[in-house]
């Protein structure tokens, strides 16, 4: 039902107005529609709590859009480790993390206890995703995240950590996506004899190649592998035999394929990151907000600097 107007009439008198009556009417038309809309026709009982609260981000409050970091943009701050709200936060340098989006889960009775998870923004992958917990004896050391991004999982089924991956099959190769950040490409030259260009190298810390074996650790080819003058690795195959004094041996002049479905893993140099222009703070360097209200005042006041 539209609503139902009273009319008044014409000043002074309410000449030709409507009568008492019917103005009453009206009135208690566009109750009864208020009260069924909200209520049972008698009770206003279909508001809710929320309908008597204030919005804010205090205990009992009703949380608006952006509170806490949720559905918004999140909050800034200086020191992760001085945050004392649950929420989404981000600080600008931490660790190695250039500008590093966290959350922070506090303890439902004391602030003492508390987790922060967190990663770099601009990155394309998570390989620098990172944990840490906090007691009464202080931050624990932060805790790498292994997953997908920072792993690989060898022709073994091994579990190993990653950086740019080359899987080196007899008739291809396939790149991880940070290997994919390289113009790298395959060339077979015959039978058991790869070469694999354009790439970094192999890398310069922790592992760098692995070979397939069976299920008793044993190795399926004898691989000879080099990295080249000009950087591209030479990989080559070959079969086993037994010398003269009954040990297995690389038998250099039989070469031999990779198995198939079977791959060699070659783990190259990072490449190095491009630095990451860091943007001025919009809150002061040395503003530590004590609570939520206060650091989106802040900022809402920094704007209208700013505009001014």
């Amino acid at each position: 039902m539209a609503k139902q107007t009273i009319n008044q009439g014409t000043a002074p008198t309410g000449a030709g107005g409507d009568t008492f009556r019917t103005g009453s009417a009206k009135l208690q038309a566009n109750d009864d529609e208020i009260y069924n809309y909200l209520g049972d026709g008698a009770n206003l009982n279909k508001l809710g709590t929320a309908a008597f609260k204030n919005t804010g981000t205090q205990a009992g409050n009703v949380m608006e859009v952006g509170a806490f970091g949720l559905g918004g943009l999140s909050p800034f701050v200086t020191q992760p480790a001085d945050v004392k709200q649950s929420g989404f936060f981000h600080t600008l340098n931490h660790d190695d993390m250039a500008y590093c989006a966290f959350l922070n889960i506090m303890h439902s009775g004391q602030d003492v206890y508390r987790w922060q998870l967190g990663a770099p923004m601009g990155d394309a992958t998570l390989s620098k995703l990172k944990a840490r917990i906090r007691t009464e004896s202080g931050w624990s050391s932060e805790a790498k995240i292994w997953n997908q991004h920072n792993t690989t999982v060898d022709s073994n089924g091994f579990i190993k950590a990653a950086s740019p991956i080359v899987k080196l099959f007899a008739d291809k190769i396939e790149l991880n996506d940070e290997a994919q950040q390289q113009e790298i490409t395959f060339e077979k030259l015959g039978v058991g004899d790869y070469l694999v260009k354009g790439s970094s190298g192999f890398a310069q810390e922790g592992w760098y190649i692995e070979t397939p074996k069976d299920a008793n650790g044993n190795l399926l080819v004898a691989v000879v592998y080099e990295q080249l003058e000009n950087g591209d690795i030479s990989v080559k195959t070959y079969d086993y035999m037994l010398n003269n004094k009954g040990r297995i041996v690389d038998d250099t002049e039989t070469p031999l394929d990779i198995p198939e479905t079977r791959w060699i893993d070659l783990r190259l140099q990072e490449l190095p990151q491009p630095e990451i222009e860091i943007p001025e703070p919009i809150a002061p360097p040395d503003f530590q907000p004590t609570g939520l209200a206060e650091a989106v005042a802040t900022v809402m006041e920094s704007y209208n600097d700013t505009e001014q």
